[in-house]
């Protein structure tokens, strides 16, 4: 993603420019600076928008640096509110702030550095230390590249590879290079002169149903949590003046975001769908812009063209720690766009999963593998304490894990031309959900529960997920299961699903993307000299693609594994 850096040695290095390695600094409306103090070289790549409050700032005292969204600074510029909360309560206030960021303040007098980043790693930081070096970025293609450089050698971190090849995204802190790791959520990271390192979590997500709690309360909360995160949102681009603009789909979540702004006044929305033609996602969404009276764009994905050629930039995008169909789409589209006069993409990303998507019984972590290979997760080192922590322990996984390493991957593609703003990623709206009583969340009874009460026109078009108006639950869980049923058959018999991304369909029907796999594999599968990992490579690339998911994630998987080793190591 877009961001920042910074490369703290002992010795003095000759490198510059490192923003180079940035996949936004060849791109349009990026600003790209580096400067340096002492060993300590720092530098950004970021897109031209919000520049109160992402910044770079140096003093006698004091470099700053901090990278996305600030809601509750205190004065215009955002190092102002840094520089004042640190000289007053030290690194602590940093568990204070509102917003979706990663940051570093480098002390001069004490010469310790602090790296950190926000509640749900919006922002992801990835780090390489030493005895001798200390590396942070926010691309960890910046750190591999870096690395060969400076003639250090990299190492293949195996579990990183079976986890991509298994859940389809990275587990914990995990990297394709060994020794580089991602910044733990919520977390304060501090180096000192001697490279001595500490880290502090400031956050912990913790799931304990308060069972004292009534509908009406829990319904109450949500309002008043959620209006206050919506405002938060939407008010970034009116501090700014910038003109609005919204993804909205067939589903609930963008849905909401957009109707509670429209509420508060911002009437004046551009909306965009990209999906597959005909889809619900398409036709409820043309539905509502229609009566609602938002303009509206909608970017077609038929046949999955963008999947014909060039699959390498969307490895570049997010550096290959998410399988690459999985963001592909909307890179593509938000690639064509002219961002110049828009403030943030207003998202629905992860509002499902706070009001019970991920509420589960007997829930085991190998549950939420995406291929077939189950065998594979005895090849992860870490998998069977990752199993005990998350054993019955659904919303927590999908927290920590699934929504960290992987749905939000979509807001790490986003960054290289906007920025992704969700009012779900609250962190007291979250904190919240996570103490309603399943009995309440259960099939998202209670998001059904509060929209129908506070705000019904939300209810007054179909939800894709269902195909019917979510009003009445019980209806919905019925409706619900009988499109399951029906979307499985019709990929049993190979015919068209109402899906926005029907991967399978195209995948059979565009001979062009097979094609451009199969050249892709070919052409990069000599580049693993381990035989075994060569083999279950071939074996899961080579899947009938019939029906099932596996088989097209198997595929997708498997060029994930080998462009991603390409750029890291190879490159």
């Amino acid at each position: 993603m877009a961001g920042i850096y910074g490369v703290w040695t002992k010795k003095k290095e000759e490198i510059v420019n490192i923003y180079k390695y940035f996949h936004s600094s060849s791109l349009e409306n990026i600003i790209t600076e580096e400067f340096n103090y002492r060993n300590f070289i720092y530098g950004r790549s970021v897109i031209n928008k919000f520049l109160d409050d992402r910044v770079l700032y140096e003093d006698e005292n004091i470099i700053i640096g901090f990278e996305g969204v600030f809601y509750n600074k205190t004065t215009k510029k955002s190092y102002d509110t840094i520089m004042q909360q640190y000289e007053e309560r030290g690194v602590d206030f940093i568990k204070d702030i509102k917003g979706q960021f990663c940051g570093f303040i480098y002390d001069k007098k004490l010469d310790k550095l602090y790296v950190y980043n926000d509640h749900l790693s919006t922002k992801p930081l990835y780090i390489y230390h030493t005895k001798e070096i200390f590396i942070f970025t926010s691309e960890l293609k910046v750190i591999t590249k870096l690395l060969t450089e400076l003639g250090i050698s990299k190492k293949l971190d195996y579990d990183a590879v079976y986890s991509m090849l298994t859940f389809g995204y990275m587990l914990n802190d995990i990297t394709y290079e060994k020794n580089t790791k991602k910044l733990n959520y919520a977390t304060i990271l501090e180096i000192d002169k001697n490279f001595k390192k500490q880290e502090k979590q400031y956050f912990k997500y913790i799931k304990k149903e308060n069972f004292d709690l009534s509908k009406k309360e829990i319904i109450e909360e949500i309002d008043a949590l959620l209006i206050d995160s919506v405002k938060q949102c939407w008010g970034k681009d009116a501090e700014y003046k910038y003109e609005h603009y919204s993804f909205l789909s067939g589903g609930l979540d963008s849905r909401v975001n957009l109707f509670l702004a429209k509420e508060l006044g911002y009437k004046d929305v551009m909306t965009m769908t990209f999906s597959q033609s005909g889809s619900s996602d398409e036709t409820i969404a043309s539905e509502i812009v229609s009566k609602e009276s938002f303009k509206h764009l909608f970017y077609s994905l038929d046949n999955g063209k963008f999947l014909e050629k060039d699959l390498e930039k969307y490895i570049l995008a997010n550096d290959g720690l998410a399988i690459l169909n999985g963001s592909a789409s909307g890179y593509d589209f938000l690639s064509s766009l002219n961002h110049h006069n828009y403030g943030a993409l207003h998202t629905g990303q992860i509002g499902d999963v706070l009001f019970g998507s991920f509420v589960k019984k007997l829930f085991r972590v190998e549950e939420a593998i995406m291929s077939n290979k189950k065998e594979l997760l005895d090849k992860i080192s870490s998998f069977p304490k990752l199993n005990s922590t998350y054993y019955n322990q659904s919303e927590l996984f999908s927290f920590e894990q699934r929504q960290q390493h992987n749905t939000l991957n979509g807001d790490r593609t986003a960054s290289h031309f906007t920025d992704m703003l969700s009012p779900f990623y609250n962190r007291a709206l979250i904190e919240f959900c996570l103490t309603i009583p399943d009995v309440f969340k259960k099939d998202e009874a209670i998001y059904l529960d509060w929209f129908n009460e506070k705000h019904k026109k939300i209810a007054e078009y179909k939800w894709e997920s269902a195909g019917v108006k979510p009003k009445k639950i019980r209806i919905v869980k019925y409706a619900k299961k009988a499109k399951r049923y029906k979307n499985a058959l019709l990929r049993r018999v190979e015919m068209n699903i109402n899906d926005m991304n029907p991967f399978d369909v195209w995948l059979r029907t565009n001979k062009n993307i097979l094609n451009n796999l199969d050249t892709l594999f070919e052409t990069h599968i000599h580049l693993i000299k381990d035989v075994e990992l060569q083999m279950i490579l071939k074996e899961m690339y080579n899947t009938n693609i019939k029906y099932s998911h596996y088989g097209r994630h198997n595929k997708f998987l498997a060029v994930t594994v080998l462009l991603s080793y390409k750029l890291h190591f190879k490159g």
